[in-house]
């Protein structure tokens, strides 16, 4: 992608869909990031509600500290989507980078959410809505990483026609 060209069709609609899931992503971390700085912090935030707000940290059985790290990292994985979206919407030479850097530590963070889910979480709907849902997060980074990987092959093709 170079500096100032214009974006395609399939770029800003690219570009579209990662900004809406990087919000997504951005609410779904802060909140409960938020919540487990509370309990952290020795404030009275409750179960219900506030417990699924948390992503049922208290019905799975893990520590605030955790929720806080994973829900931190979540976070930041939205900005990272939502940068690159922009990124790509606007054509930018950063947005591959962007792309990457989202995909391979997503596939960290929630191959890493999701082992914690299956191993330490106790067992039951929460856990089972929150396997599903680390299960969608990791198929997002595994997708994007995958479409780098095509994006990357048609660039080079383009260039080196012989390649």
């Amino acid at each position: 992608m170079a500096e100032g060209s214009t974006p395609s069709s399939r770029a800003r609609r690219l570009g579209a869909f990662l900004v809406a899931c990087g919000l997504i992503g951005v609410v779904t971390g802060l909140v409960p990031f938020v919540i487990a700085l509370a309990r952290l912090a020795g404030l009275p935030v409750g179960g219900g509600r506030w417990d699924w707000l948390a992503h049922g940290m208290r019905e799975l059985g893990l520590s605030a500290e955790w929720a806080a790290l994973s829900s931190a990292s979540g976070t930041f994985l939205g900005i990272l989507l939502v940068a690159a979206g922009i990124g790509w919407r606007s054509a930018r030479p950063w947005a591959p980078l962007l792309s990457l850097l989202y995909a391979l530590d997503g596939l960290v963070v929630t191959g890493t959410d999701l082992a914690v889910f299956v191993v330490a979480a106790r067992p039951g709907p929460m856990r089972k809505a929150m396997i599903a849902a680390e299960s969608l997060a990791f198929g997002l980074a595994l997708a994007v990483l995958l479409g780098l990987a095509v994006w990357w092959s048609r660039q080079r093709s383009t260039r080196h026609p012989s390649a």
